[in-house]
């Protein structure tokens, strides 16, 4: 990608402005629908997380009850890694769920969320390091799809021909996102568990789980790695609390513990 692209991504969100807003991953903004860690990314990138390249399955025991989520290590190896690293550690005990939307997800795995005094940094923190995205744009068809397919007729009439033909992995290539082929990535629909982030490769430890059908606007900014199997009814359960202005539940949804385990014939 050179600066030529650099130069066209700057021209299309321009003008693209609704369609840009509203897809795009914007660092710090609650409101927006899209599962944003809101603090500043950790520099602190790390290889050291082990990689599991094989199917284990997490129970998240809440205070709504079981989520049974089973987590596919060949499709991201280094995420489930890092997830059942965090887990062994007891990491996620006392978290809360610290953002819940109707039909559209939870989220939780924030350390700052045991701190009920501190509601107003919910989705700040993360486990003192970040680590890269998983992700295979060509899942999505996002290679194939070109901005001027996504446009109102009359943003894609100020564009130039160039930035018309530009394809939504190459527009989120210019924005730092780096993809890769070596294995398919996971549809982001209900019952998928994704990485929250904060722009391209700032996963930590805030993740989310869609309750919606689809959302075909989170496609290639966030890293599935695995299924709900069991609980979706306490999902469904979590998105329905009463919550404030910031979607921050009023009465705190708790992560008790994350057992995991191997389903039978995972890792054979």
């Amino acid at each position: 990608m050179n600066t030529f692209y650099a130069i066209l991504v700057v021209v299309v969100i321009a003008i693209a402005g609704g369609y840009a807003y509203t897809q795009l991953p914007m660092k710090g903004d609650t409101s927006s629908q899209s599962p944003t860690e809101t603090g500043t990314p950790t520099d602190n990138l790390t290889s050291n997380i082990e990689p599991m390249n094989q199917v284990v399955d997490a129970t998240i025991k809440t205070s709504k009850g079981d989520i049974v989520v089973r987590l596919d290590g060949t499709r991201a190896p280094l995420t489930v890694g890092n997830f059942v690293k965090l887990a062994n550690e007891n990491f996620y005990d006392g978290t809360t769920f610290h953002r819940v939307i109707p039909d559209f997800m939870i989220q939780g795995g924030d350390p700052l969320s045991k701190d009920q005094t501190k509601r107003a940094q919910h989705g700040m923190g993360d486990p003192g390091y970040s680590f890269k995205d998983e992700i295979n744009a060509d899942s999505y068809g996002l290679d194939k799809q070109k901005i001027k397919d996504l446009l109102e007729p009359e943003q894609l009439s100020q564009l130039p021909p160039e930035a018309q033909e530009m394809t939504v992995k190459q527009l989120y290539e210019v924005q730092g996102y780096e993809y890769t082929t070596e294995f398919e990535s996971l549809p982001l629909v209900r019952g998928t568990i994704a990485m929250a982030n904060s722009g391209p490769n700032t996963n930590g430890s805030q993740f989310f789980i869609i309750t919606a059908e689809s959302t075909p606007h989170l496609n290639g900014r966030h890293t599935p790695f695995g299924t709900v199997v069991s609980g979706m009814d306490v999902a469904d359960a979590i998105t329905a609390v009463e919550a404030d202005e910031n979607s921050n539940p009023l009465e705190p949804i708790t992560i008790l513990d994350v057992v995991i385990s191997n389903p039978t014939g995972a890792g054979e």
